[in-house]
């Protein structure tokens, strides 16, 4: 008998994708699903995406909160005229949402419960937006002196007082902050066509930004990653310290890339891959416990807004999660004899794997993440203690799967518990695959 593990998609997951698909996932990273935003060709939506697979599309005058099948839940009305919608973002809270346009450079908040959409402050050629770790402040970049004048502006989200705190030069591109309040900005060069490699994404710590001085980049920050054609959309993960950006015009065959970077800013993987232009980076964790780095567990991802409205009149938000290896298990029932294979499928190319076996009984109710000196916990089904037996660490082939035979016993075996534990090549621990019985 032949059984394999399945894989969990994200909470709310998207619709399945269509033949259409132009985003690739990098190595150990899969695309699960996409929503279907062609509609709004010609219009550059705002999106935000819900852990339950709802979106809030602000497509320049209407804003709607929709089902991923398009389905809409609420009209929270009509602006009085069209306008370029920059960014749409809502609190961790999920109680208050933000957005700008550069038609007027109007930003604005919207109450989620109440409907009520106010007038909070007016930057020109507003950009990008970021939540600050202090409740109710916020960081915009915006070209507001001119073009190629990227500034960044501290901004009270209830009275709308404005700070100037960072003078970048250059073009507009996104901004974020961590965990401690230090904020990151992409600097753009002042020329267009972007010089390749001149773009870089830097850091500017807590104490500076609020020290009530105008930083520069050249002056007061830290160049945390560079080396960019250009960089169009970030997003911050707190669990892993780390950033997602996107690549753009990196005239490699794939004209945007979606980087995940290590916590000290080095290019940690590939997470996707598009032909064309991309942006609406938005990281989400629906807080099963697993990491965001590739080969982990599903649970975490980036969404990818995506369009090829001039070529096909296809525009699409891609989800992408960690691509799981997958073990599988064919032989004999448990209790009874004969030969049996467990195998591992879509590890690390040429990496290792070791597989770790445990009494089925021993198996928990849900997966728990466990530190066993790798870079990230990994997921387990079992206690580490349960699982009795380890084998020596074998090879994966180039496609990243591996196998192992055994001769099941009927009175010895019983029915057990398989999980393979994955190692790039470089004998670094990266993740689990999913269990599998026999």
């Amino acid at each position: 008998m032949f059984r394999q593990a399945t894989q969990r998609l994200l909470t709310g997951a998207f619709l399945a994708t269509s033949a259409l698909a132009q985003v690739d996932a990098g190595e150990g990273f899969r695309v699960a699903g996409s929503l279907d935003i062609a509609q709004f060709c010609g219009r550059f939506p705002g999106v935000y995406s819900f852990l339950d697979g709802s979106t809030i599309v602000f497509d320049g005058q209407r804003i709607q909160r929709r089902t991923a099948d398009g389905t809409v839940l609420r009209d929270y009305g009509v602006l009085p005229g069209f306008v370029f919608p920059t960014f749409f973002e809502v609190d961790d809270a999920g109680a208050m949402a933000y957005f700008g346009e550069s038609s007027t450079g109007q930003i604005r908040s919207l109450d989620l419960a109440t409907g009520e959409i106010r007038d909070l402050v007016q930057l020109t050629f507003n950009y990008d937006f970021a939540f600050d770790v202090v409740p109710g402040l916020g960081y915009v970049v915006a070209s507001a002196f001119g073009s190629a004048t990227n500034s960044v502006f501290r901004v009270d989200l209830v009275t709308g007082d404005t700070v100037q705190v960072a003078d970048l030069g250059g073009f507009s591109g996104p901004v974020e902050v961590d965990s401690m309040g230090n904020l990151y900005a992409a600097v753009l060069p002042d020329a267009f066509p972007f010089p390749p490699g001149g773009t870089a994404f830097v850091r500017f710590e807590a104490a500076d930004v609020t020290s009530g001085a105008i930083l520069t980049d050249e002056a007061d920050g830290t160049v945390y990653s560079g080396g960019f054609n250009s960089l169009s959309s970030a997003d911050y993960d707190p669990a892993t310290n780390s950033f997602i950006v996107m690549e753009t015009s990196t005239g490699t065959g794939s004209d945007s890339i979606v980087w995940k970077l290590d916590p000290a800013g080095n290019r940690e993987s590939v997470i996707a891959t598009a032909p064309g232009y991309i942006a609406g980076c938005q990281f989400v964790d629906v807080g099963t416990g697993s990491f965001f780095s590739a080969y982990q567990g599903p649970g975490t991802g980036v969404r990818i807004s995506f369009r090829q409205c001039n070529q096909i009149s296809d525009w699409r938000v891609w989800n992408v999660t960690p691509g799981r290896p997958i073990a599988g298990f064919a032989g004999p029932d448990a209790g009874m004899s004969g030969t049996a294979v467990v195998d591992v499928f879509g590890g690390p190319p040429n990496g290792l794997a070791t597989l770790w076996v445990a009494r089925a009984g021993q198996q928990l109710p849900g997966e728990s993440f466990f530190d066993l000196g790798g870079t990230y916990p990994v997921a387990l089904n079992a206690l580490p203690d349960s699982y009795a037996r380890r084998l020596v660490p074998q090879p994966l082939d180039s496609s990243g799967r591996a196998s192992f035979t055994y001769t099941q016993d009927s009175v010895l075996e019983g029915e057990l518990l398989f999980q393979w534990l994955i190692f790039d090549a470089n004998m670094n621990l990266v993740g689990s695959s999913a269990p599998v019985r026999n």
